[in-house]
């Protein structure tokens, strides 16, 4: 009885851990708030998920998560010799995680979904958002822009219900007019008004292409 005890305490402690271990909601929110702004949960987010790569190993999502909470703590870094060197090694883990992923091959069915997302689409999304938001001397906005320019084109990627790719397509209008390239911002401009005028990512990408005319 008290094997049979042990085991079952055994158990429930393996699935607790494996619970804490797995990427959460609760993980992302973390994350987009301090993509927003919040500079109070940089470190939380990073933190979390380098404790993800340390418990569950690297993925290509979790690397490029990590990378993109590294280079909002450059950001946020008062002196700019701190600040290049967390965005640098945040880009290298974002590499990383691109590299990997390029050696994979699930179908895109037969991936979990993440933030209503196939695995593989959040990952490429999450690295061309963060190459497309950071300054020229990084040299990486146009491997950010080009990321878009494939994702976007992909027939199953345009089929996923818009609430998920919605602040795709709005980060990338925004690509687009930085790369001063106007008829793909319309272009795309014209999928998220068919998908959803009222949507606050269509409402926001029609304004900033009508303040850029």
């Amino acid at each position: 009885m008290k094997r049979i005890i042990a085991t079952v305490s055994l158990l429930i402690s393996v699935m607790t851990f494996s619970t804490q271990a797995a990427l959460t909601d609760e993980d992302i929110s973390t994350y987009n708030q301090a993509a927003a702004g919040n500079e109070d949960l940089v470190e939380p987010a990073y933190d979390r998920f380098e404790e993800l790569i340390q418990t569950d190993g690297a993925t290509p999502l979790t690397l490029v998560y990590l990378g993109s909470a590294e280079t909002l703590k450059g950001r946020d870094a008062m002196m700019p010799w701190t600040a290049m060197k967390y965005v640098e090694q945040g880009l290298a883990k974002i590499g990383k995680g691109l590299n990997l992923l390029a050696t994979e091959n699930a179908p895109i069915e037969e991936q979990p979904i993440v933030s209503g997302l196939p695995e593989s689409y959040l990952t490429r999304a999450l690295a061309a958002a963060t190459y497309s938001q950071l300054p020229d001397m990084f040299n990486h906005f146009e491997r950010g822009y080009d990321l878009y320019l494939a994702l976007l084109s992909e027939p199953t990627f345009q089929q996923l219900p818009y609430e998920a790719t919605a602040w795709v397509y709005g980060y990338a209008v925004q690509a687009a007019l930085r790369a001063e390239d106007p008829a793909q911002a319309n272009q795309w401009l014209a999928v998220m008004l068919k998908q959803d005028n009222t949507h606050p990512e269509s409402l926001n990408a029609q304004s900033l292409i009508t303040a850029s005319n």
